[in-house]
């Protein structure tokens, strides 16, 4: 059917309706368009109503011709939609398949936002899509913006490239040829990154992707290669071969990749290589969980050992320094092992008395005590013999395996039993009720509560020499710790000042540690569900900010008191009253100070106004000195708080 008419009819109309309807009767273009029109008239009755009311209106009788004008247009128009089709030249293709979920209820106003940040620099853009991960991680499974994040694998933001690797790695194969497509193997740190997240999620099943790329593959995208050809144990041979012939980080991830395998085919390799340079066999085999590997570790620990007690034996504790270096790499590389040979090694080294007295000549002690491996290792490998072992030697020992011992029972037992079994370490007042009580505060600065999985876990780091990052693994308790030791940990008897230590493992088999207040340690257990926890840790937040507000800030305290306003909240406290008020006596501030404090202290609004009121009388009795302060900036904050208060 030929349509020309009725376009042509429409471009006429639209023309009129832009010259006016007063020269519709003088308009021969339009005339002509409609008696163009009565060919299609008699095909099907909407065509003919549409010649009719185009006839009209060239009529002197009609005497609307407005409306009929916009009526006509608009029928025409609207048959023109139905009618439409659109086509390209060239060859029909089948269309690609997107990646990613196929349909996700996003609508484009929330998709668009995130795909222009993904493509954009800056601090600002790295904080919406993080702060967008956080509220709505699924928004970023949608097949618009997959791609995007691929894309921004090369961000110039490391931090952000390196969030959306940990993002991206936690898909499925679906994503896989998105990572492949437009792959360099001879390009920059995206590549790397691609490579890294292909094999997380295929493991094996793209060996052979592995080993084509190899081919082209350069320098960084080369080792990373080399290091995804663990997941296939017939790869063996091949990396032996790496070892001998690559330089560098190429051949460092060769290492790796052999100590990752667990069979048992490379064992007289690593045993050469333990033997012909300790330190560097040992730093790869760090977290290998293999029983045999274990065993090859545990020979080398135990030659070390007994070269130790016999220097002892004979009177010297002095270590020289290539001695110094070995046993602390090779204490390092015990790390998740637990075969038999190895369980002896622990006990070997709880029965060595010297071995904390053991130094170089500058003083430099073995850096790992053997009650901190082991909880490293009961971690990493969740190995029900090193939790036997925990407790072989809590009790064989007492206080000085307390860590693993009370490790073991928080991921074993229930919890009223944990608190009774450990809190008796705590009766007395002795200096050994002081060591057991850090002790135990060492074991729960690793304990926090885990909003996304809903439960207490114990949070570790371990460090990935091959990637040069650290590793975190999540271990999840029996149960929440019994609420006596909440108790316990907020009685101010018990309340120690100085630092506990979180410790991991460092790039050179140095002992690093994230360092805690006594307060962050209980600010981390916060559940916000649970009301008995949040009312024994709101109100002792509350006492530890009024001191802290008046006194300064301690050691075993977060760095000011407006921190502690965020653990209140978080523990739903509301009670905060006469906390800015403290603050501002306790020293000068400005008066935007006071204002932050004002606006975020944990106190309903009514109680912020009655706040002011007493800091207003305070700056003018002289007793508080607010720089900055004046009359009109105090009106502004009062009002914006009596606002706040009728919109509650």
């Amino acid at each position: 059917m030929n349509l020309e008419p009725l376009y042509e009819l429409k471009e006429r109309l639209e023309s009129s309706i832009i010259a006016g309807v007063s020269l519709l009767s003088e308009d021969f273009r339009l005339a002509r368009a409609v008696r163009n029109m009565e060919a299609l008239a008699g095909l099907a009755p909407v065509f003919n109503k549409i010649f009719q009311a185009a006839n009209e209106l060239l009529s002197d009788e009609c005497t609307n011709k407005a409306d009929t004008l916009l009526d006509t247009l608009a029928l025409t128009d609207a048959v023109l939609k139905t009618q439409a089709v659109v086509s390209v030249e060239g060859e029909i293709k089948p269309l690609e398949a997107a990646e990613g979920t196929a349909y996700t209820d996003i609508p484009y106003s929330v998709a668009a936002p995130i795909l222009e940040a993904l493509s954009s620099q800056g601090t600002g853009c790295y904080s919406f899509i993080m702060d967008e991960h956080k509220r709505n991680p699924g928004i970023f499974s949608d097949y618009r913006i997959k791609p995007a994040l691929v894309e921004a694998l090369g961000a110039a933001y490391t931090e952000l490239a390196n969030h959306i690797e940990e993002w991206l790695s936690e898909e499925d194969a679906s994503l896989i040829p998105l990572l492949k497509k437009g792959f360099d193997p001879k390009g920059k740190k995206e590549m790397v990154r691609r490579v890294h997240i292909i094999e997380n999620i295929a493991k094996a099943a793209e060996n052979q992707w592995y080993l084509s790329m190899l081919e082209e593959a350069e320098k960084d995208i080369r080792a990373a290669l080399i290091y995804a050809l663990r997941h296939n144990s017939g790869n063996q041979e091949i990396l032996m071969g790496f070892v001998k012939t690559e330089k560098g980080s190429c051949k460092k991830a060769a290492l790796w990749a052999l100590s990752g395998m667990e069979d048992t085919d490379n064992l007289e390799f690593w045993e050469t290589q333990l033997k012909k340079s300790t330190i560097t066999a040992a730093k790869s085999l760090i977290l290998s969980k293999s029983d045999a590997i274990s065993g090859l570790v545990a020979g080398a620990i135990d030659s070390q050992i007994d070269k130790m007690q016999a220097q002892a034996g004979s009177g010297s504790l002095v270590l020289s320094s290539q001695d110094y270096s070995k046993i602390n790499m090779l204490l390092l590389a015990m790390t998740g092992k637990a075969s038999t040979e190895m369980l002896e090694v622990y006990r070997k080294l709880a029965r060595f008395k010297q071995f904390g007295q053991m130094k170089t000549e500058k003083n430099e002690y073995i850096q790992f005590s053997v009650q901190d491996i082991l909880v490293d290792s009961m971690i990493w490998s969740r190995d029900k013999r090193l939790f036997t072992l925990a407790w072989e030697l809590y009790n064989d020992n007492g206080t000085k395996f307390l860590k693993p011992a009370l490790v073991a029972a928080l991921i074993e037992k229930d919890s009223k039993e944990v608190y009774n079994t450990f809190s008796r370490m705590l009766e007395g007042e002795d200096s050994q009720h002081k060591q057991s009580l850090i002790s135990i505060m060492d074991v729960f600065s690793s304990v926090v509560w885990n909003s996304e999985r809903q439960e207490y876990e114990i949070l570790k780091y371990y460090y990935d020499e091959f990637g040069d990052k650290p590793v975190t693994v999540h271990t999840g308790l029996f149960e929440k710790p019994d609420i006596r030791w909440f108790a316990l940990f907020t009685d101010s008897n018990n309340i120690t000042e100085g630092c506990i230590h979180t410790y991991y493992s460092s790039q050179y088999g140095l002992r690093e540690f994230i360092v805690h207040g006594w307060d962050d340690v209980l600010g981390n257990m916060v559940c916000p569900q649970d009301k008995e926890i949040c009312d024994i840790l709101g109100g002792y937040f509350y006492q530890q900010a009024m001191l802290s507000a008046k006194y300064g800030v301690k050691s075993n305290v977060p760095k000011t008191s407006k921190t502690y306003y965020i653990l209140m909240d978080k523990c739903g406290f509301k009670d905060g009253k006469g906390l800015v008020s403290a603050e501002v006596q306790s020293g000068k501030c400005w008066f935007w100070g006071v204002e932050d404090m004002i606006l975020s202290a944990p106190m309903p609004v009514k109680d912020k106004i009655k706040e002011l009121e007493e800091i207003k009388k305070l700056q003018e009795d002289g007793i508080a000195k607010i720089q900055d302060w004046s009359n009109e900036r105090y009106d502004d904050l009062y009002t914006m708080l009596l606002k706040k208060e009728m919109e509650e």
